[in-house]
């Protein structure tokens, strides 16, 4: 009812003062203020647009835009050889844009649209990946905390800087999506040699810029990893109890679950082709990973075993570990090494020199390697992204900049890949039904 006493000039600058993802959800909450949005969309959406995105990832987000071509190239069945052309400009038009300074910020009327959903749905996704990650570093749990998909977190407190990193980070995730799409086509002697674009593509970043892209897509096969569990939980609440006797144990449930259609639930997808279908689903883009996310669970499992069936055979590129570090397998000076590290100062917050995580991670006496254990750890953990005051004020450093606890003892994070057995292990000594399988199946 307040709103209603407003003039439309306050209404518009209310919603000038919010980014993409708050615009979207006050225009679905107040008709009078998706009126206002709707008489000034172009002027509203390039506004927001140019506040919301960091100054340092326009040249990501406009390769970002560019790549959404790719997608539209496939669906239209062009020729392979086209598809390839494209690729490759859109590459040599990245490269260019990184030499050039970007202080203008310059979209096509026609692209706003998308570029605004797509920056609604990073912001959503960086929502996610703050609550989770941040959440775990001010409970300091020592045990995994389960990775919950919400469409509705409270948006993330975060530094220019850090949100600067998150977004840059995301934004070359979905080009890296675009490209590993052309992976996908059935004819693998056509795109055997298109990897190469993918690696040239990855390996223009700086090596704490690939920390962070290799971080994201950690976030991402820790999310599509809790999709499965979510799929999981639904067939368990379908599944009628049954008590198991002495003679009950079936040793061939992974057999039943195959001759119903469920190969998702077997150990073997876990160990053989999970990692392809996290791929597949990556490639599809950052925006069918969160739609996937909104699902209820019936729309959620036709979905996911869709999706299985079409990753079969995916042969996109490998460049990021979907696991976590092992620490109780390190060396005894590697432990000492996580343990006695010291930060170093840290002039200035800015995109362009590497963040505390990298910094944290590579400045040890013995000066450890890039993807060391400390820095692979502090990616597990989802830490690569916060500036030093951050992990200051949560008490995991002391000043003057002197660890105070190793990164062995750093919150859980991601720590994946699961933290359950399969559904064929838990299935394993119970008697089941292969009809109650099929009904739940063709729910």
């Amino acid at each position: 009812m307040a709103l209603a006493t407003l003039s439309t000039e306050i209404l518009l600058i209310i919603l000038e003062c919010l980014s993409p993802l708050d615009i979207l959800c006050a225009v679905q909450a107040s008709s009078l203020l998706y009126r206002v949005f709707a008489a000034y969309k172009n002027h509203l959406l390039r506004h927001t647009l140019c506040e919301s995105i960091h100054p340092s990832c326009r040249a990501d987000l406009y390769t970002a835009l560019d790549a959404q071509r790719i997608p539209k190239s496939l669906k239209a069945k062009e020729p392979i050889g086209k598809v390839k052309m494209e690729c490759f400009s859109l590459f040599s038009g990245d490269r260019n844009r990184r030499r050039q300074n970007h202080d203008e910020f310059k979209i096509d009327n026609d692209e706003l649209d998308t570029l605004f959903y797509l920056q609604a749905d990073i912001e959503r996704l960086i929502d996610t990946y703050c609550h989770w990650s941040l959440g775990s570093l001010s409970s300091h749990q020592e045990t995994p905390a389960q990775f919950h998909i919400t469409t509705s977190h409270s948006r993330s407190n975060l530094s220019p800087t850090e949100m600067g990193r998150l977004q840059r980070a995301f934004y070359r995730c979905e080009v890296y999506t675009r490209f590993q799409r052309v992976l996908s086509l059935l004819d693998k002697a056509s795109v055997l040699n298109f990897s190469q674009i993918v690696l040239c593509f990855v390996s223009q970043f700086t090596l704490y810029e690939f920390e962070e892209f290799v971080c994201v897509q950690q976030f991402l096969a820790q999310f599509i990893r809790s999709l499965v569990e979510k799929v999981e939980d639904d067939f368990f609440s379908h599944l009628p109890s049954q008590s198991t006797g002495a003679g009950a144990k079936q040793s061939n449930i992974g057999h039943v679950l195959d001759d119903s259609g469920l190969s998702l639930f077997t150990k073997s997808y876990r160990d053989n082709h999970h990692s392809s279908h996290v791929k597949y689903l990556i490639s599809c883009g950052l925006s069918n990973i969160l739609h996937l996310g909104t699902l209820e669970p019936r729309e959620l499992k036709r979905a996911m075993l869709r999706s299985y069936a079409e990753s079969r055979g995916f042969a996109g590129s490998e460049f990021f570990s979907q696991g976590a570090l092992d620490l109780q397998s390190c060396s005894e000076k590697q432990r000492q090494v996580l343990l006695h590290g010291k930060l170093v100062d840290i002039p200035r917050d800015t995109l362009h020199s590497p963040n505390l995580g990298w910094e944290w991670g590579t400045s040890f006496q013995n000066l450890v390697k890039s993807d060391s254990a400390a820095l692979v750890d502090l990616r597990n953990r989802g830490y690569v992204f916060w500036d030093r005051k951050r992990l200051q004020d949560s008490g995991m450093v002391d000043v003057p900049f002197v660890v105070a606890v190793g990164a062995n003892y750093f919150p859980v994070g991601y720590h994946g890949p699961f933290v359950r057995p399969s559904v064929e292990e838990r299935l394993d000594g119970s008697e089941v039904d292969t009809m109650s399988l099929k009904k739940w199946k063709d729910l």
